[in-house]
């Protein structure tokens, strides 16, 4: 059996503009439970006012495992996130950071790095109708 060779494993990319979620909000994209179980994070950043969404999920090439692959989503123009690629890195640890700090807004797990202000929160809360609108 032949291993597929993959670029060094990178380290989980932290942006100060994004916002990380639990695994719980990869229903966005789709209801499947089995990819729910393999998702670490959800990554939501907007690139040119755009919406995307990156998941981190366990790798399950061959070669990969025990490593975590990232896939990425944008809003399509149904409305609904569409696969628009994957990295060809694999990623060596898909937690948030250890300072990440865990706030829940409406259900939903996400990470920052600092203590969110009663205001950010609300912000929080007043987006995530859109992230959540499959």
């Amino acid at each position: 059996m032949s291993k597929t060779l993959y670029p060094p494993a990178q380290p989980f990319p932290v942006s100060t503009n994004a916002t990380t979620f639990g695994p719980q909000a990869v229903s966005v994209i789709t209801p499947s439970r089995s990819y729910q179980a393999i998702t670490a994070v959800v990554v939501a950043e907007r690139e040119d006012g755009k919406l995307k969404l990156s998941v981190f999920r366990a790798s399950t090439s061959p070669g990969g495992i025990g490593y975590y692959s990232r896939e990425d989503y944008a809003r399509g123009a149904t409305g609904r996130f569409e696969r628009i690629g994957k990295s060809a890195y694999k990623f060596e640890q898909c937690v948030p950071p250890a300072a990440a700090k865990l706030t829940k807004v409406d259900g939903q797990d996400l990470y920052t790095l600092h203590d969110l202000t009663n205001d950010e929160i609300e912000a929080l809360r007043a987006a995530l109708p859109e992230l959540l609108r499959g």
